[in-house]
């Protein structure tokens, strides 16, 4: 369903709410300038829908819905949308203006709206939107137009306009679906099921590892590297204490990292409780990017949780290799030069 639909489908139901409710803030009167102009553009959508102009009459009737929701504004859209071929937009506003005319008793709106309403539905185009129970992963997160469509309407048929439609399915650590379907406006029945998406690629540097080797063969004398800096000798002793504070540091970041994920998890509940069949308010639009923004950090903190811890496996291995050699010289230098077109490293001495 279009956001216009949704948008004016909600103003009827606000309007419904309100009446049934002690005044609030979210209820209040709007401004004498919105009455006027609301006024203005149901004129001009009634001129224009008369003229065989239906989009544009359509904008009309949805802004003054907007400005100012009243039951025959809302009645109009629906009319309107219906010409206009978007059945599905239609419908939910006949829905919502048929609650609106019972509460303000107006008999005669809400017989015309309960007609349309049954000679719609059974020719709405509906999707469905299927998630195999191994393809619910972790996080996952559906959206059908870039609108978040909650585990609630997974698997059910939705009535749906006719045109083109975006279906998205992502998760942290994993590669995201998308697929692009073309519902016809009436009568059509279509289903996408989401596969299980598979985990993104994760770098793993490989350790440095000390080899005899033969020594290079000579280079030209314009080729012959110039030693830029020369670290200082890696003892056992020191590269075991590199290696238990490099695996100190990957272990944090693992916990790190889970509290990261805890926290996503906490948000897309609390996204879930502002959300509905297809949509969610601003709180839950709010919590849903920082659940997508934590699962983010806690798929990072994992991946350079596992490098550091297996650096740091590496390095009191080969501390405690070194050290147990006899007669076997106990330090290393690692060298930095720079040759044309080339920058060089070398490790001398031995393990």
């Amino acid at each position: 369903m279009a956001p216009a639909g949704y948008q004016s489908a909600l103003a009827g139901l606000l309007l419904f709410a309100c009446s049934l409710v002690a005044p609030s803030a979210a209820c209040a009167a709007p401004s004498a300038e919105d009455s006027a102009l609301a006024k203005l553009l149901f004129e001009q959508g009634r001129a224009l829908m008369a003229g065989g102009q239906i989009p544009e009459a359509c904008q009309k009737f949805a802004e003054s819905q907007r400005l100012d929701p009243s039951g025959g504004t809302l009645l109009n859209l629906a009319r309107c949308h219906e010409q206009e071929g978007r059945l599905a937009s239609a419908w939910s506003e006949f829905q919502a203006a048929e609650l609106v005319a019972r509460d303000g008793g107006r008999a005669d709106r809400q017989a015309e709206a309960a007609d349309h309403i049954s000679a719609l539905e059974p020719r709405l185009s509906r999707l469905s939107i299927v998630v195999p129970a191994a393809a619910d992963v972790a996080g996952l997160l559906v959206e059908r137009d870039d609108r978040e469509l909650g585990r609630g309407a997974w698997s059910t048929a939705i009535p749906i306009d006719g045109g083109e439609h975006v279906v998205r399915a992502s998760a942290p650590g994993r590669q995201t679906f998308t697929a692009t379907i073309v519902i016809a406006r009436e009568l059509d029945q279509k289903t996408i099921e989401v596969p299980v998406l598979a985990a993104l690629p994760v770098p793993i540097t490989p350790p440095l590892v000390a080899t005899a080797s033969a020594p290079p063969p000579a280079s030209p004398p314009t080729a012959t590297p110039e030693p830029l800096a020369e670290a200082e000798s890696f003892t056992p002793a020191r590269l075991r204490w590199l290696g238990i504070g490099s695996l100190t540091l990957g272990v944090v970041a693992w916990a790190a990292g889970g509290y990261a994920l805890a926290t996503a998890l906490d948000a897309k509940h609390a996204a879930e409780a502002d959300c509905y069949v297809d949509g969610c308010g601003e709180n839950g639009l709010r919590k849903r990017s920082e659940a997508v923004s934590r699962g983010n950090w806690a798929t990072a903190l994992a991946i350079g949780g596992t490098v550091l811890v297996g650096t740091g496996v590496t390095l009191i291995y080969l501390g405690e290799r070194s050290g147990s050699r006899e007669g076997a010289a106990r330090s290393a230098r690692f060298v930095v030069g720079l040759a044309p077109g080339a920058v060089l490293t070398t490790i001398t001495g031995s393990l």
